[in-house]
């Protein structure tokens, strides 16, 4: 596992260059009382004789002193459990400064929420090499003690979750019908040892979804069968290695894929069913004739909004079958589909068109907003209401930096996501860990957060995540 500084340089955070105050603390794991000082970044001797603390959480408002060295000293307790963030302002030269930071209090004994909360990782390439330019990563060659001791981890701190991408770019499992494209990095391909991991699993509380991508990031068969690639309006293969959903060599490969592991995996908990995230458009002439077939009209001259619509229907409809094919292999199967952005404007025809077994896992995209918009969450719940749903806050969560001023944005953000969607009734959360995980206190922030966000909605990143805070 990686192991990145958790928000401290030296005793100091280290924060954004726009933070001009800097917080020292021995710890940001509280039982209890909390103590740190506050100076400033520029002029750490300066005195703060007018510092004030935003702080949602105290019992009591924090005792503030000054220090002759320099800086205040604040020193109070906090009694809920969870990810608390703080504001501290001061005055100095007739500026006024701001800093911030965070404190976790843990619970006593970890609990189990009553949704469902873990990680989305890739056992093979997934689409790692267009990201980083490399074909290995470390998740991909871990041993089974490894996952065992992850599991463990899991199982003992309320998360009860586990999501294995299988497919993708490659195969990263035994494949008999496709060896040539099996992941040649991945251990399971080669070991396979999934299994075994799903019965540990089981063990110790945690529940395994197997991942499929469908029509999307099939970069070694689009390789294979250039056929069966999407082709764009002048006829040239699109972006991110897409395929025709319509193509007879592009259906049969889907199915091959999940004939197969569900062969290999029958213990398995759940099918998550990934969409393409590229442009679904696919002009290939399997596709037109179907379209037309449909419709009665060319795909290639309707306007892109009916083009959506379509590619929606079509995708709804194709899920009917794939979740129909699962369920006659293993009729337990929780079946979920993730979202991608090219569907979160036709919400409503998933709900019309899906048995009501099918669940979504709604993904966050934007990465950078800082205020609050009608995100994607909120369509779906309207759509499918909340007991339908799970969250997947991939924007502000994505992975773990290894900047220590950036940790604590990623948690302050994850915790607006998932208090947004709280808020809604949405209480399920898979973070998405990709190719690695974050260290022990990362996992437990984010263990705790989904199971104690702010409340919200949560809008402007501080000024209402404060307001939420304090209003509960």
């Amino acid at each position: 596992m990686s192991s990145p500084a958790i928000n401290s340089i030296g005793g100091f955070t280290q924060l954004a260059p726009s933070e001009d105050l800097l917080v020292r603390a021995a710890s940001r794991t509280v039982r209890g009382e909390f103590q740190f000082d506050v100076v400033c970044r520029d002029e750490p001797a300066a005195l703060l004789t007018d510092a004030r603390l935003e702080f949602p959480g105290f019992t009591t408002l924090a005792r503030r002193v000054g220090l002759p060295e320099g800086g205040a000293r604040f020193v109070g307790r906090l009694t809920r459990p969870g990810f608390n963030a703080l504001r501290v302002t001061a005055t100095h030269r007739g500026q006024t400064l701001s800093g911030r930071d965070f404190f976790l209090q843990p619970e006593p004994t970890p609990l189990r929420t009553g949704g469902e909360v873990g990680y989305y990782v890739f056992l093979g390439c997934g689409d790692y090499p267009k990201i980083t330019g490399r074909e290995a990563h470390p998740l991909g060659s871990w041993t089974l003690a490894q996952w065992h001791q992850l599991l463990e981890w899991m199982g003992c701190h309320g998360m009860n979750r586990l999501w294995v991408l299988l497919n993708g770019y490659t195969l990263a499992y035994p494949s008999r019908r496709y060896p040539a494209l099996r992941d040649r990095h991945a251990r399971n391909a080669r070991d396979n040892i999934l299994r075994a991991l799903i019965d540990h699993g089981h063990a110790h509380g945690v529940q395994t979804h197997l991942m499929l991508t469908t029509d999307g990031h099939a970069r070694d068969f689009c390789h294979a069968h250039p056929a069966a690639a999407r082709l764009d309006a002048t006829g040239q293969p699109g972006p991110d290695f897409g395929l025709a959903l319509e193509h007879p060599l592009t259906r049969q490969y889907i199915f091959d894929v999940l004939d197969e592991v569900l062969e290999l995996y029958p213990n398995a908990d759940g099918i998550a069913v990934h969409p393409t995230e590229s442009d679904p458009d696919r002009f290939n002439p399997e596709s037109i004739a179907a379209c037309h077939t449909e419709t009665g009209r060319d795909l290639c001259a309707m306007p892109l909004e009916d083009r959506r619509i379509w590619h929606n229907q079509t995708f709804a409809r194709f899920l009917r079958e794939f979740g129909a094919r699962a369920r006659a292999r293993n009729p337990s199967l929780d079946l979920v589909m993730a979202n991608c952005w090219w569907q979160d404007e036709q919400p409503a025809i998933y709900r019309n068109e899906l048995p009501p077994e099918w669940r979504i896992a709604v993904w966050h995209y934007a990465w950078e907003d800082p205020s609050s918009t009608r995100w994607p969450i909120y369509p779906w719940v309207e759509a499918f209401g909340a007991s339908r749903l799970l969250y997947m806050p991939a924007s502000q969560s994505y992975l773990f930096p290894a900047d220590p001023g950036l940790v604590m944005d990623r948690h302050i953000g994850t915790d607006r996501l998932i208090s947004t969607a709280a808020s809604l009734g949405v209480r399920s959360t898979i973070y998405f860990a990709g190719w690695d995980f974050p260290t022990e206190e990362g996992r437990l922030l984010d263990a705790l957060l989904a199971r104690h966000p702010a409340g919200g909605p949560i809008g402007a990143l501080y000024e209402n995540y404060f307001a939420a805070r304090a209003g509960r």
